[in-house]
């Protein structure tokens, strides 16, 4: 199936309803969103796979924050910084 959609003022995207239907999408599905020069693929995963997807996301963070030195007070003094900007 092709349809054409168009984005909102607030960059919101509507997946058809006969899509929606088809592939059995409800309200908050997980989706993860991969984007190359010119496509944009949505791919649903369950609520587990985007929590495990976060928790190795976490780790590799702090695998970054502990081989630099970076501390939580550092992250939290630039979240700050960033919002007063």
């Amino acid at each position: 199936m092709i349809e054409v959609i168009t984005m909102s003022s607030k960059g919101q995207l509507v997946i058809p309803r006969e899509i929606r239907e088809e592939m059995g999408l409800e309200m908050k599905d997980k989706f993860v969103i991969v984007h190359d020069e010119n496509s944009i693929l949505l791919k649903r995963i369950s609520k587990e796979e985007a929590n495990k997807a976060m928790l190795k996301l976490m780790d590799i963070f702090s695998d970054q924050f502990r081989k630099y030195g970076i501390k939580k007070s550092d992250v939290a003094n630039e979240i700050k910084k960033a919002r007063v900007s």
